[in-house]
């Protein structure tokens, strides 16, 4: 399946963020206790808005109209600096669960909650956020995520700290109308596969 990469420019006004979680919540049928058993499989649909821009500019977007296809977006964080990550790879094969061992990181480098990190495996990203702070020690971390590894990376998968993507399929492409200014301002959600 062909991945088209969408343009970084001009860069979203906004960005949502939505988990699309694959949780089970299991409720007693006689009024007991409520458990959540987390599983694989929850994955994240982010919805971009554009600025206005000329129609000429906004050609370059065409790519979110094509049918079968997945397309790759940077992920948004205004306001916070990735700063310099190093060269983060998988550290050891096979990994499961909510933990992502990492080595290559700059010494120091402080992982934030909250922060986007994708991981590069069998040429397919997926997209997942650190649950808490974490900082590199010996050029390792352990990064606790939000949500479960949802396919197991091999050792020295690529992951993107500094500039990590979404890809999946567009979904909700607002109609394009270009005014008489010429401009024009669409939005468009991109919803990682399954």
């Amino acid at each position: 399946m062909p991945v088209l990469a969408l343009p970084s420019t001009p860069a979203p006004s906004s960005m949502g963020v939505q988990l699309l979680t694959n949780k089970n919540v299991l409720v007693s049928a006689l009024g007991g206790d409520e458990q959540e058993r987390q599983r694989k499989g929850s994955r994240y649909a982010l919805t971009f808005q554009l600025p206005p821009m000329r129609y000429v500019t906004a050609m370059a977007w065409d790519d979110l109209n094509a049918e079968g296809v997945t397309v790759l977006m940077r992920v948004y964080q205004p306001g916070f600096n990735t700063g310099a990550p190093g060269t983060p790879l998988v550290k050891g094969a096979g990994q499961a669960g909510t933990t992502l061992i990492v080595d290559g990181l700059t010494n120091g480098y402080v992982i934030r909650k909250g922060q986007f990190l994708s991981v590069v495996t069998n040429g397919r990203r997926y997209l997942y956020r650190a649950a808490a702070d974490v900082t590199v020690a010996g050029g390792q971390a352990s990064i606790p995520l939000r949500t479960m590894l949802r396919y197991p990376p091999a050792d020295n998968d690529v992951v993107e700290i500094a500039q990590p993507m979404i890809e999946g399929f567009v979904r909700e492409l607002s109609e394009q109308v270009v005014g008489v200014d010429r401009m024009t301002q669409f939005s468009f959600t991109v919803r990682e596969r399954g």
